[in-house]
């Protein structure tokens, strides 16, 4: 864990990088809460397999009816809910028919699992915030908000991969929501040192919103640029190519991300091509014909910028200059 740099009681526009990974954990009451985020996330997890096998059949709610089945339609027992320790126990069959039930479901759950640790590690949080949370309120509402986004990426991935469509109720529900988290959890943005140099009628902009609001009016320029950015690319590709070279889904993913990157979400477009490009190639030379939708690799994108966007600059530019 790590501190973050702090200026009076805003957050600074600069963060501290946490320390790295194997570091030994000094205390047994940050590995408890450390296994008490892991079983929310496994939880989180669980409900991400419900949001991604309903949300795309817009006849089905999300909460309502509890869950089923898929096979024989019977209602499964809160003791076979049970994120990832049901599945083992019932060897991945269903209680009442024995049909298979897919791996994915505990897969998800764990990965979000890991993912919810990974948000401790990867996060400027103090060791003092585990041992003693209630007097680090700030941090944890940091945490929460990393870990909504997470979810929120998580879900996306897994309906765009099914179904190859991203969900307004999440898109357009993130752009709304971006910039308000970052008036929350401003150092969710990376690096925005240059914010300061920004005025308006000859004063610093900075003097008149203030670090979070002059961070989340970065956001809002963010989902702008980024999705008009990425919509732009799809209108000539479309012209180059005769047939629609991006969905819309993909720019409103792109804009949402700029909500709480801001103009960082460029670099995030930009790792999620490159990704994405290098997937493809791979899958054609293994000649998979299977469609690889875009939003994968945003939300990848959009995942590692948020926490490493700094380094990742570094690392981009220094591509260039080899």
């Amino acid at each position: 864990m790590a501190v973050g740099r702090f200026c009076g009681s805003e957050p600074a526009l600069v963060r501290v990088a946490p320390e790295p990974w194997g570091t030994p954990v000094q205390d047994p009451r940050i590995a408890v809460m450390l296994g008490f985020l892991a079983a929310a996330g496994a939880c989180v997890g669980s409900f991400l397999n419900v949001v991604a096998y309903r949300l795309p059949r817009q006849c089905m709610s999300v909460s309502r009816p509890r869950s089923r089945c898929p096979k024989c339609t019977s209602a499964i027992a809160w003791y076979d809910n049970l994120p990832i320790v049901s599945w083992l126990m019932l060897r991945g069959r269903c209680r009442t028919c024995r049909d298979v039930i897919s791996a994915r479901y505990p897969a998800v759950e764990l990965t979000t699992a890991a993912l919810f640790v990974a948000l401790a590690w990867l996060l400027p949080m103090r060791d003092a915030a585990f041992i003693r949370p209630t007097e680090h309120l700030g941090e944890w509402a940091t945490y929460l908000a990393a870990a909504l986004i997470t979810s929120a990426l998580v879900a996306l991935t897994l309906i765009d991969w099914d179904w190859q469509i991203l969900p307004d109720q999440i898109t357009i529900g993130g752009m709304i929501l971006g910039p308000l988290l970052l008036l929350v959890a401003p150092s969710l943005q990376p690096a925005t040192g240059w914010l300061h140099d920004l005025r308006m009628g000859g004063e610093p902009l900075i003097d008149a919103v203030g670090v979070r609001g002059m961070v989340a009016l970065h956001g809002v320029a963010g989902e702008v640029l980024a999705g008009g950015s990425l919509w732009m690319i799809g209108v000539l590709g479309a012209k180059a190519f005769g047939r629609e070279a991006m969905g819309f889904g993909d720019v409103k993913m792109i804009a949402a991300m700029g909500g709480i990157l801001g103009t960082w979400a460029l670099l995030a477009l930009g790792l999620a091509a490159v990704v994405g490009a290098i997937v493809g190639i791979a899958m054609k030379s293994a000649r998979r014909g299977r469609y690889v939708p875009f939003g994968p690799f945003l939300a990848l994108g959009m995942w590692a910028v948020m926490l490493r966007g700094e380094p990742l600059l570094d690392a981009w530019i220094g591509l260039y200059q080899w």
